[in-house]
């Protein structure tokens, strides 16, 4: 069963409507924020029932209907979990977005980041190997800490890129070992490079030493090999490639 994110759905309150000469522009307003508001309802029933489905179908006649004020603004963010509850990473990651671009300022578009954020890395689990939703995710995760340090998806979504540079740290190392072992081995210093310096806090980075500074020593490039063991024997003096080395 899939792990819900946690989330705040913001308050909806009744307008405040001032009075005026007369009743019947006062009376339309009243009607259109309560029909609104039965409908609102009558979707997050849905919604709270894990019918998201009809949740989304019902948001979106009610954000076609009265696609302006709190209800529709609300509306459209359900859309975007819904859809994410649903496992419909693409469709939950630009409802996000669409929210974000619409109310750029509103007092919860840090749970539109993450929203955004965590349908992205939806696509990661049991997919086969692709950088770009890692990417994609950890780029707007990475908004959302620096934009936001102190909302509470914040830490959250840090454990989250902390897992996606570990996923794509170890990934680049694996690439790095199969050009070494096919004897490839300025390809496999190149990608060991990358882990090295590019996926720093990546546990995979004291390997990726290990096999950069082999490729070195194939290519006869001594100095950078004797350079590359010292950088692995002082970052991990503890190593156990260090007695491999000498």
């Amino acid at each position: 069963m899939r792990k819900r994110p946690f989330i705040i759905f913001c308050s909806i309150s009744l307008l405040s409507l001032a009075g005026c000469a007369t009743d019947k522009p006062q009376g339309n307003l009243l009607d259109s924020h309560e029909a609104a508001a039965t409908m609102y309802q009558k979707a997050k029933q849905a919604q709270d029932r894990e019918d998201y489905g009809q949740a989304i179908r019902d948001y979106e006649e009610l954000e076609a209907m009265y696609p302006y004020g709190p209800y529709a603004e609300q509306a459209q963010l359900n859309i975007a979990y819904s859809y994410y509850q649903q496992g419909e990473s693409k469709a939950a990651a630009a409802a996000a977005e669409r929210f974000i671009k619409l109310h750029p300022v509103n007092p919860f578009v840090d749970y539109a980041w993450y929203l955004k954020g965590i349908s992205q890395y939806q696509e990661i689990e049991g997919a086969n190997w692709n950088p770009v939703p890692m990417r994609q995710a950890f780029d707007t995760f990475e908004t959302l800490v620096k934009r936001w340090p102190k909302s509470p998806y914040a830490a959250d979504a840090r454990l989250r890129m902390a897992k996606i540079i570990d996923l794509l740290g170890k990934r680049n190392l694996d690439i790095c070992k199969f050009y070494y072992v096919r004897h490839a081995y300025v390809a496999s210093a190149n990608r060991c490079a990358t882990v090295v310096s590019k996926y720093q806090l990546s546990p995979a980075r004291e390997e990726a030493l290990y096999y950069l500074y082999l490729s070195y020593k194939h290519l006869d490039l001594a100095q950078l090999a004797q350079d590359t063991a010292a950088i692995l024997r002082y970052n991990y003096p503890k190593s156990s490639y260090l007695s491999k080395i000498g």
